[in-house]
């Protein structure tokens, strides 16, 4: 096993900035579900390290701390075990790896791998890149949850009790926030966190905050159903299974309703192929598209179907009433 790969496992044993938003639900990228089954040693994180994004994101953070020193006349450097050893934190760091994970004092099982700390002020700084159409998400005092959390857990790990946050956004625009401490904020998060790796990570028992970005997690954890098995489920099923009945019947009605609207602005299109509101363009043109003949495929040319539809397994869930 390589040394990055040892970093990727000894990461697996503690909640990490990227982690906190998960873990509060507030993540629009991973689940509490997710979290679990990577440190419970269930699931793998995705690789990602040769994702352009990524990499560009690596490469170009130091450029985005140039940018934040010349526009605040601040200066920052990066965490070292020689900065660790002098502020007294307890910190893990691997050879070949220049990253320095800091450990909570009271919770080594909470880590922090910041970017930089800014010299002469008790503040941390975080590096981040985006593209141009993510730009709203930075104006006025905005910034995404997930790297709120982020800071506000660092905040937590370190005792450092000033954040900022800079962002370059489509090689375009540079900006940054401070993000103050709150020792209210600070303690929620905590306890939270400590929390969740206490009564779900260690005794890896399964969090039920399951959430719309589960499915496939759910199935990789529980690939094959037992045949002709069956189990008594307990009220809240019996509840979950009216509000889904619920969920989709409203789903149904709102999608008679947008079909209802699309058609009649065809029918005021009649034969135009555009027509023109005060904000909106309405086209309605004719396309040409080929669909695969499936069934006169298979009938035909029997070998090539199998060769190319090769079967696959998946758990279908259905939801009916008893009879």
């Amino acid at each position: 096993m390589d040394w990055t790969q040892e970093v990727k496992e000894a990461r697996r044993r503690y909640i990490g900035g990227s982690d906190a938003a998960a873990i509060l639900g507030i993540s629009r990228y991973k689940s509490p579900l997710s979290v679990w089954a990577i440190k419970t040693g269930q699931t793998v994180s995705d690789n990602i390290d040769d994702v352009v994004a990524v990499k560009l994101g690596v490469k170009l953070e130091q450029a985005v701390a140039e940018f934040f020193m010349e526009d605040t006349g601040k200066k920052v450097e990066p965490v070292t075990k020689e900065y660790c050893k002098k502020a007294g934190y307890k910190y893990i760091q691997y050879p070949n790896e220049k990253d320095v994970t800091i450990l909570h004092p009271k919770y080594p099982f909470l880590g922090a791998n910041i970017d930089r700390i800014v010299i002469g002020e008790d503040a941390g700084f975080e590096a981040k890149t985006t593209n141009q159409f993510k730009a709203s998400e930075w104006e006025g005092e905005d910034m995404p949850a997930e790297y709120l959390l982020q800071c506000i857990h660092y905040m937590a790990v370190t005792g450092i009790k000033t954040w900022y946050i800079g962002v370059l956004i489509g090689n375009m625009y540079f900006r940054w926030k401070k993000i103050d401490y709150s020792e209210k904020i600070i303690n929620d998060v905590i306890n939270k966190e400590v929390n969740f790796w206490n009564n779900f990570i260690v005794p890896k028992i399964m969090p039920m905050q399951i959430s719309s970005k589960d499915s496939t997690i759910l199935y990789t954890l529980f690939p094959q159903a037992a045949p002709e098995s069956i189990i008594e489920l307990d009220d809240r099923a019996q509840q979950i299974c009216e509000f889904r009945d619920s969920a989709l019947a409203d789903m149904k009605a709102l999608k008679g309703q947008i079909d209802e609207y699309t058609n009649t602005l065809k029918a005021m299109l009649k034969t135009y192929e555009v027509g023109i509101t005060k904000t909106y363009k309405v086209s309605w043109k004719n396309q040409k598209e080929h669909r695969l003949d499936t069934e006169l495929l298979k009938k035909e040319e029997p070998g090539i179907y199998e060769r190319y539809s090769p079967e696959t397994e998946k758990r279908v869930l259905r939801v009916s009433v008893k009879k």
